[in-house]
């Protein structure tokens, strides 16, 4: 899981395919080998007014509107030019936005584990 704040005011759910947590499993991060793919699928957070009722104030939030769903994919011959990754993202409705991975390579390059923010977690 992931949260955001600032404008993004989202949740995410990350998810890697088999590669990506053996990766992480034999501590081969920061670099992620080719075949790694992890999407995010990001969500709005917003308060639950069922479980603040209950604690009395507001200090609970659950998953909102979905925003996108992001998906990077290792494959260092293909994607050379972005360090290695390839990037995908999709809108809420499926379509596929207009952000590619010449726009999102500039964020992910301050990542320090080979371009990916979020850590594993057991």
């Amino acid at each position: 899981m992931a949260h955001e704040e600032a404008n993004l005011n989202s949740f995410a759910a990350v998810l890697g395919n088999d590669v990506a947590i053996k990766a992480y499993h034999d501590g081969n991060a920061p670099l992620f080998p080719d075949g790694t793919i992890i999407a995010a699928l990001h969500y709005r957070f917003v308060p639950s007014e069922e479980n603040n009722k209950a604690f009395g104030q507001t200090q609970s939030f659950v998953a909102g509107d979905p925003t996108n769903v992001q998906f990077m994919a290792k494959d260092s011959k293909t994607s050379a030019s972005t360090g290695g990754w390839g990037f995908g993202h999709f809108s809420p409705a499926g379509t596929l936005g207009g952000r590619a991975a010449r726009d999102l390579r500039p964020c992910h390059a301050k990542a320090s584990r080979d371009s990916v923010f979020t850590r594993y977690s057991s």
